[in-house]
């Protein structure tokens, strides 16, 4: 068992080390060897080779150990050849079906064996991402066959390795459209100068010019959908590493080490899961599932969701529930999520000794939630400037990505409330929005509800400077 333990535990050090090798990926060759040199620290690999298809044109990239002769490399090579078509062939009968979200190992056809080469240490996997057609095929061949916790190993390499090879993909896709569209800019002022002596000219331009603000808005959309892409993508790897983690952390291995592990994939989970769901608020697909709900409740859910947090940073929390309040329509999962935003921040600025405040109160067809602390407080200027995305004031006291309070602001307005603050330098900071009621007269008569523009100095992005 300390065997595995430890095996295990090494495998994780290796993969972190080529996760940090695949997220600087510069040139496919040189990234590869590089992977593999550090893979067969941890495997007893004799040889492996990425196979890639692009533009109709396919090539291959071969890695060895030391000592394996031509005839060695050449049997590996014939193997790989006859298992991507094989891949290949099936994956074009399946074009209309969607893609899986991961790679997962192939068991396919394996050719008589040739110049004393065993087949059967042979292991292919796909190259594939999401919703993406297959693009290549990893093939390893192992001194000896590979055992279960290996085979994890090496599909872990690879699920991170088609989603390095197909986010350079994309990166040279889009060099290339910018090239094109400075190509056509330079055409454009160049056609703008021979246009001024002539009205019929200068609507040409004009024309041109409304063509190529489409395109720069067209630009814009795309970066967004990249964002998304590869945030979601990113789910597969940093899913490998969670569960790898969760197993060790169950057998007693390495607490600290793995406790590191584990609160690091953590922080990553946490920021994908705001980029897509700021990508989702920005392309209006937030989704929102609204029900009549008690405001106490989520007061109450806060509190303890904060507790731990409140301690052992010796924090004072507190809530103020005004009774008999009318129920909310609402989202409570997302409600919540707003709250832990606000209150996430307040925690991260304050001192010991500080005070967290929570309050709700009725305001006709609406109810406000309060959200106060007595922490440093934010300048007149922050203030004007708190809901916008990646916004981050120089005077932060935390790191972050400047999405928070732009996310708790799309879900406030996806339920037609109002989200702002007040806040002074040494002062602390308050947060306010407003939730509809679940009233009879209104869910019958507000179909679609829309937000309110905000009040002047709304912000969002909690106490301190925007997470």
């Amino acid at each position: 068992m300390s065997g595995l333990l430890t095996q295990a535990s090494r495998g994780l050090g290796q993969l972190y080390e080529i996760s940090k090798l695949f997220a600087s990926f510069e040139n496919a060759e040189h990234t590869f060897n590089a992977a593999l040199g550090i893979a067969a620290t941890a495997l007893p690999l004799r040889s492996a080779i990425l196979a890639e298809t692009e533009d109709g044109r396919s090539r291959m990239i071969v890695w060895s150990a030391e000592g394996q002769s031509p005839e060695q490399l050449q049997a590996a090579t014939e193997h790989l050849g006859k298992a991507y078509r094989t891949l290949f062939g099936a994956a074009s009968t399946a074009a209309n079906h969607s893609t899986g979200e991961q790679a997962v190992m192939t068991a396919l056809p394996r050719p008589a064996p040739t110049g004393g080469i065993a087949t059967d240490k042979f292991v292919v996997i796909p190259l594939v991402v999401a919703h993406r057609p297959l693009f290549g095929a990893l093939q390893v061949e192992g001194t000896q066959p590979l055992d279960e916790t290996d085979l994890m190993f090496v599909n872990a390499i690879a699920n991170q390795l088609a989603v390095a090879l197909d986010r350079d993909r994309v990166c040279r896709q889009n060099i290339t459209r910018r090239e094109h569209a400075e190509t056509k800019g330079a055409n454009a002022e160049r056609d703008r100068r021979s246009a001024e002596s002539s009205s019929e000219r200068y609507e040409a331009l004009a024309h041109e010019n409304a063509k190529l603000y489409g395109e720069a808005q067209q630009a814009v959309r795309v970066r967004e959908q990249l964002l998304a892409i590869v945030s979601h993508d990113l789910r597969n790897p940093l899913g490998t590493i969670l569960m790898t983690a969760d197993t060790l952390a169950k057998k007693g291995a390495l607490p600290q080490a793995v406790g590191r592990i584990q609160r690091a994939a953590n922080q990553m989970h946490r920021l994908i899961e705001d980029l897509l769901d700021f990508a989702s608020i920005n392309a209006g697909r937030l989704a929102i599932r609204r029900q009549p709900q008690d405001p106490g409740s989520l007061i109450q859910e806060t509190l303890a969701s904060f507790e731990g947090v409140a301690q052992e940073k010796e924090l004072r929390l507190t809530a103020n529930v005004e009774p008999h309040l009318p129920q909310v329509f609402c989202d409570y999962d997302r409600i919540i999520q707003v709250f832990a935003n606000l209150v996430g921040n307040a925690t991260k600025v304050m001192s010991e000794g500080g005070q967290i405040s929570l309050r709700v109160e009725g305001r006709g067809h609406e109810v406000l939630f309060v959200v106060s602390d007595t922490g440093p407080g934010i300048s007149e200027e922050d203030v004007k400037h708190l809901f916008e995305r990646y916004w981050r004031s120089d005077d932060s006291g935390y790191k972050g990505t400047g999405l928070g309070l732009a996310i708790a602001s799309g879900i406030v307005s996806a339920h037609g409330g109002r989200i702002w603050a007040e806040s002074e330098l040494g002062r602390g900071a308050t947060f306010f929005f407003t939730i509809p009621t679940a009233d009879v007269t209104l869910l019958f008569t507000a179909p679609a509800l829309e937000a309110p523009p905000p009040a002047q100095g709304v912000k969002d992005n909690g106490p301190a400077n925007g997470a």
